[in-house]
């Protein structure tokens, strides 16, 4: 049976809902609550990602760095976690910094046909020692074939594992059945999935996502994040419990 990890985006995307106002109190509060709970990481920062603070697409309250660092003296059993999309950050100035402040594990995304854009973030990452992860944005927008073609990309630049990104929450079951066989068919290392709630359909995706064999489900408490919402993890943790599936030591399984 496969082990899943649970992504928690809590603090990522759900700065989305609330206009990137995270404090740092919040922050601090929601890790010491979940550093217990089983996640296998918690992904902190703006919600498009370090180096997205702007009058552009919203100025978050605290910084990238007041933020990182608060999750990081929190969090003692679980990885602190960080977003990035190139265009939005850099290496120097958003990439090393994070990495000064603790982060475990990084995610570089970007949209589903450019994965090419992440491969310096990617090999730099790697180079680190750090647990690297590419996310493939709004992966509707393409073929499957195009999308194994662009996930091998990702794999052969040093990625631990592929985030399939539904941005748009237009997934079907029959859609991420689909994807999900071919990319676990196709890829050699982990491959997960982050469902939106467009549909109300992302308890139902995630599932389906297991199903085929994702290892990483990348979601959000209640569901708070952008637009419609994320998968709710606390759902998704009692349908699993429910079919069978056992929490043992930060992985379903």
């Amino acid at each position: 049976m496969t082990r899943i990890r649970f992504f928690d985006s809590t603090l990522r995307d759900g700065s989305h809902a609330i206009r990137h106002q995270l404090s740092r109190e919040t922050i601090a509060n929601y890790c010491a609550s979940m550093d217990n709970s089983g996640m296998y990481v918690i992904i902190v920062g703006h919600g498009n990602g370090l180096g997205a603070s702007s009058l552009q697409v919203g100025l978050s309250k605290i910084s990238d760095s007041e933020m990182l660092s608060t999750a990081r003296k929190n969090l003692k059993r679980t990885k602190l976690g960080a977003y990035m999309m190139p265009g939005f950050g850099t290496i120097k100035d958003d990439l090393i910094p994070a990495i000064n402040n603790g982060v475990d594990l990084f995610k570089i995304g970007c949209h589903c046909t450019e994965a090419n854009i992440t491969r310096q973030h990617i090999e730099f990452i790697r180079a680190q020692d750090k647990e690297i992860y590419g996310v493939l944005m709004n992966y509707h927008m393409t073929s499957t074939e195009r999308l194994i073609e662009e996930a091998r990309k990702m794999q052969s630049y040093g990625a631990h594992g592929i985030i399939i990104m539904d941005s748009a929450g237009a997934s079907t079951p029959e859609l991420v059945k689909r994807t999900i066989s071919e990319l676990t068919a196709n890829l050699y290392i982990l491959v997960g999935f982050h469902p939106h709630n467009n549909l109300g359909l992302a308890v139902a995706n995630a599932y389906t996502a297991i199903k085929e064999g994702a290892a990483i489900i990348d979601g959000t408490l209640r569901g708070f994040g952008a637009g419609a919402g994320n998968v709710q993890l606390e759902a998704l943790t009692a349908l699993l419990i429910k079919e069978g599936f056992i929490l043992n030591d930060g992985y379903f399984g």
